[in-house]
Formats: structure tokens, C-alpha cells, sequence
């Protein structure tokens, strides 16, 4: 076999080799049948989404249901955390605030981040580690795995003092993990047609965030939260301007 040849076989069969992987990651991401699921409403565990359900704040059980597609590499999205948090403290005895996974293909590290959200997640620390991957993203956007790592277990050990680090270092390799955070995404691009982080969405109606610029944000939120309530007869206005009122 002269060398010309050599090459043209191993080039063979390496192309074969990266369409068998592909064919593989294809046929796993499809063997979920995404049109039994309403994403319209709180997920629970299951074993599509890795046994991990969707991570909720406010009334779980409320008819109002607000999902947030967000992914933890995207200034945008960090920007827009802490009026969202506002929001939930305004909104969270009424209205069941829903956090989706999206990390986007070009954040090289969006993916790991998530999987930090989610470890942190098995301990009951999920939104407070998204909170504070949020305020130091800077510091682990484009660090590499080992520092990543190290970044995130500091972080984790911050938020929770008295969590295991150990096993939060583990779960984040998790299989379980990595299949909540593909079913999130796959349920957010084949259901909602979501493109772009952050994404919201009230009730399934998808929020057109170009209206929705600063400082007027607040207000156009909560009308579109109000709206909703009214349609089930549920007191609207931000919690905080009840109690103001009160006082």
C-alpha cells in the first residue's frame, strides 16, 4: 500500500467515523418524543429530563406560569437576572417563575455553567448558584476546564458552606445532568422555537423583549404579567406596592 492510498483510507475513515457519531447524537437527541410535553406548564421529573424537573420560584401550582430561556454565558441574560429576580419578589406569591436551560453553541462555556446550576441544583442550591454565576461571570466565561472548575466549586462553597463539594464536583459531569440541559434546550428550540437568550415566555406567549427596553422595563413586565392574571381573576400589581400602600 503506498502512501497516497494510506491516506485516502484513513480519510475514509474518519469521515465515516464522524458521521457514525453524528448519526449516534442524532438519534439520541430524536428518540425523545417532545410533542407528549406541554412546555407550556411545570415540568416534573421524568426520564427525558434526566429525572431533574423544571427549577421553579414562586407558585408552583399557579395558572400563570412565566419560563425564562437563559443561558449563563450571555451578558444579556445577566443583565436582565436582577430585574427578574425584582420581579419574583413582586410577583412569586401569584405567578410560578421557570428557569430553562439554553446555553447557546458559541459560549464556550455556557454548557459547563448550567451543569454547575444544575450540580448545585441536587443539593437545593439552584438559584443561588445561578445567581452568583450570574454577578462573576466575568470570571469563568473563558477559563479553561480545570480553572472552570475550580471557579465554580469556589463559588458553590460561597453560596452553600455547608454543601458537599465533592459530590457537587462529580454531579457536574452527571449523564443526568447533561440530559436535563439537552431536554431543555431541544424542548425550548422544537416547542417554543427559541433562538436567542434571554427568551421569555408568559403562558406560552412569547414575550417580545425589543419593547421592553430600559428603565421601562418593569412596567412593560408587569403588564404583561397583570394581563395574564386578570384572565384568572387573580389579584395583579406587585406585591411591594400592596405593602407600601398598607403602611
Amino acid at each position: 500500500m503506498n502512501k497516497i492510498t494510506a491516506i485516502i483510507i484513513g480519510l475514509i475513515i474518519l469521515c465515516f467515523g464522524g458521521f457514525v457519531v453524528w448519526s449516534i447524537v442524532t438519534t439520541q437527541s430524536s428518540s425523545v418524543d417532545y410533542d407528549q410535553y406541554d412546555p407550556t406548564i411545570v415540568l416534573p421529573p421524568s426520564e427525558d429530563n434526566g429525572d431533574i424537573g423544571d427549577h421553579v420560584r414562586g407558585k408552583a401550582d399557579s395558572p400563570v406560569v412565566f419560563i425564562e430561556y437563559a443561558d449563563f454565558q450571555c451578558p444579556g441574560c445577566a443583565s436582565v437576572h436582577p430585574k427578574l429576580s425584582a420581579l419574583f419578589e413582586e410577583y412569586g406569591d401569584r405567578v410560578a417563575f421557570v428557569f430553562r436551560n439554553f446555553p447557546i453553541n458559541g459560549h464556550q462555556n455556557a454548557r459547563a455553567a448550567a451543569s454547575a446550576a444544575e450540580a448545585a441544583g441536587l443539593q437545593g442550591y439552584f438559584f443561588e448558584m445561578a445567581e452568583i454565576l450570574y454577578l462573576n461571570q466575568a470570571s469563568w466565561s473563558y477559563s479553561s476546564g480545570s480553572e472552570r472548575t475550580s471557579v465554580f466549586a469556589d463559588l458553590f462553597q460561597q453560596i452553600a458552606p455547608n454543601g458537599d463539594v465533592a459530590k457537587f464536583k462529580s454531579d457536574i459531569g452527571s449523564s443526568n445532568i447533561a440530559q436535563k440541559i439537552s431536554f431543555d434546550y431541544d424542548l425550548g428550540v422544537k416547542k417554543d422555537k427559541i433562538t436567542s437568550t434571554p427568551s421569555i415566555l408568559i403562558n406560552g406567549d412569547i414575550i417580545d423583549l425589543t419593547k421592553a427596553s430600559s428603565p421601562d422595563f418593569m412596567t412593560f413586565m408587569r403588564e404583561k404579567l397583570d394581563a395574564k392574571l386578570t384572565e384568572f381573576d387573580l389579584p395583579t400589581g406587585p406585591a411591594t406596592a400592596e405593602k407600601e400602600a398598607e403602611e
